[in-house]
This record gives C-alpha cells, structure tokens and sequence, in this order.
C-alpha cells in the first residue's frame, strides 16, 4: 500500500513532493518546540536554543542531501519519530542518561530488521547506508531531547540496570550487523542449499560482498566480484552466448534480469548487464539535462561505464545489441 501511494504522489506531483513535506514537518516541529522552550519551560538559556537550530539544521542538512530520492528523506524522519518513541518507552525502565545512547541503539536495531525485511522482500534492495540513516536519525532525536529538553527526570548518574540493558542491546547490535555483513553471496547459496524454502533470497542483491577493487589509469576504480583472471577467462570462453542472451533479452524487463542472472546465478553476465544499464542511463540522462554541468557529469559516467564494458567485456558485447560504434 504505501508503495503504491509513493507511486501515485510521483507520478501526479513529481517525488519532490516528500522532500518538501519532510522540510515542512521539520519547520512545524521546530516552531512548536521554540513555542515549548519559551512559553511552557521559560528557559532563558541559549545554549538549548543553540542545540535546537544544530539539530534541526542536521535534519535539513541530511534531507537536502537525500534530494535525489525525496522518498528516503520521509523514511529518515520517520526514525527521528521512532526516536520520540523509543524514549518514551525506555524512561519506564531508565532514568538516567544512559537512556540517549541505549535509545540510539534501539534505533539501530529496529533499522536494521527493518532493512533486512526489505531486502527480502522483491526489488527492495539491503544498503548499510541506510541502516546508518536510520540510527543517525533516530540519534539526532536524542541529542534534542539532551541538549535542548534536557528532562528534569533524567539523572546523571547510571545505575546498573540501565547498563545491564545497555549492554543488551549493544550486543545485540553487534551480533545482528555482524550476520548481515557476513551474508555474502557464496554464504546466501549455502544456506539457502540447506533450506530450500529461502531459495527466493538468491535472486536478491547480496548484503554484503568481498571482490576485487580494480585501478584503471583511463577509468579511474570500480571492483568486480571476479579476478581479472577469471573476468577475462569468462569474457574469451562465452563470448557468444553471452552476446546471444543479451540480443535475446532486449525487450526484457531490466529487474527481472537481474533476477535471473543474477550474482549466485552467473556473476559475469549480471555485472556485464548491470554495466550496460548504468551507461545508457546516464547518457540517456546526458541528453535530457539541459544544465551544462549535469550534463558533463552524465556523459563522463556514461563514457567511463562504456570503456569499463570495451575493456573487460569486450568480446561478449561486441557482437550484442548494446555494442556502441564509433559514429556514437
């Protein structure tokens, strides 16, 4: 359902629409605490209102900075309101300043399943960098609660429960970031051999990978899950079925390619495919754009992905559809 409605608000009044939505609630909570500090706590000290407009403007910082897909901004607020809920659950059983930082964790936590329960779920992909969003955001929350509310009820000095739940919920922390960093590509086809029944998870993009970084005077750095050994090896023996899959599967759907071909599956032919998609967006993006630099960014990328595709997959794309020629 709430994909659905993203879908719909998108397309009828464009995605930035969630930016500026989660700019407006951050406006109307700002405002409102202002009201709060001044008003009911009739704090005098400058240092809350100081901490105020730090926090608020790292919340419009990182929103900013998500411009380019709004809808994660929304979801970055989102855990700002886990936050204001995490404390207020955890001041039943913690009433020290230990509770920012246990909160935090909570937070990152309750990210982390949640990311892992995207990824499992079709076309949702995992991303570290969103679990760090999700505890940032969560942590920006506590910083106001600390510096700028600073609750009476909240002591200084830490008791031995709160450390006991503390310690909780940091191992479990480090256990639950541990499992998904280990979920390799190599690890999700043994387990799933094991149980047939998460075989689905092999279709997935995998949590986490360990290839190779490659340096290229003309291209600059990319890495691959294969040796250059093997990436030339590959590119040499199935030159023409690869060429033949890629000319059979043009009008294909692009994901579900990637479903197929996918890095358990066959690693050469999903990063080839991946490749080639990657240069024909942003060429594609290099001729829509009509802002100069832009569009100097986007042809770049695109020239760098089609020498990436010329120089280590040359032979499995130069009898295929996506070959570009000179005249291009």
């Amino acid at each position: 359902m709430a994909r659905r409605i993203q879908i719909f608000i998108s397309n009828n009044w464009g995605r930035e629409v969630f930016g500026y939505f989660v700019l407006g609630v951050l406006f109307i909570g700002a405002i409102s605490l202002l009201y709060y500090l001044i008003f009911k706590l009739k704090i005098r000290a400058p240092s809350n209102y100081i901490w105020l407009f730090i926090v608020v403007g790292l919340y419009v910082y990182f929103t900013l900075n998500l411009w380019k897909a709004p809808e994660e901004a929304v979801h970055f607020l989102e855990y700002g309101l886990l936050g204001f809920f995490l404390f207020k659950a955890l001041t039943y059983h913690i009433r020290d300043k230990s509770i920012y930082v246990t909160a935090t964790f909570f937070a990152l936590f309750v990210g982390t399943i949640d990311e892992i329960l995207q990824w499992m779920i079709p076309l949702r992909y995992w991303d570290f960098r969103d679990v760090g969003l999700n505890c940032l955001s969560g942590g920006l929350f506590q910083l106001a609660v600390w510096k700028v509310v600073k609750p009476n009820m909240i002591s200084k000095k830490i008791n031995a429960k709160s450390l006991r739940i503390f310690t909780s919920i940091f191992t479990s922390c480090l256990i639950i970031l541990g499992l998904c960093a280990s979920n390799t590509t190599q690890r999700v086809a043994s387990y799933t051999k094991k149980i047939p029944r998460l075989s689905f998870l092999q279709k997935e993009e995998p949590m986490s990978e360990f290839g190779y970084k490659y340096k290229d005077p003309e291209i600059g750095i990319f890495y691959s899950r294969l040796s250059p050994k093997n990436l030339q090896k590959t590119d040499n023996l199935r030159r023409e079925q690869y060429a033949q899959i890629l000319n059979e599967s043009v009008d294909k759907d692009y994901e579900q390619f990637l479903r197929e071909y996918n890095p358990i599956a066959d690693s050469f032919m999903h990063e080839l495919r991946v490749h080639i998609f990657r240069r024909d967006e942003y060429f594609k993006k290099g001729k829509s754009t009509s802002n100069l630099n832009e569009k100097k960014e986007f042809y770049l990328i695109a020239y760098k992905e089609n020498l990436i595709l010329e120089k280590y997959f040359s032979h499995s794309i130069e009898k295929s559809v996506y070959h570009w020629h000179k005249d291009i």
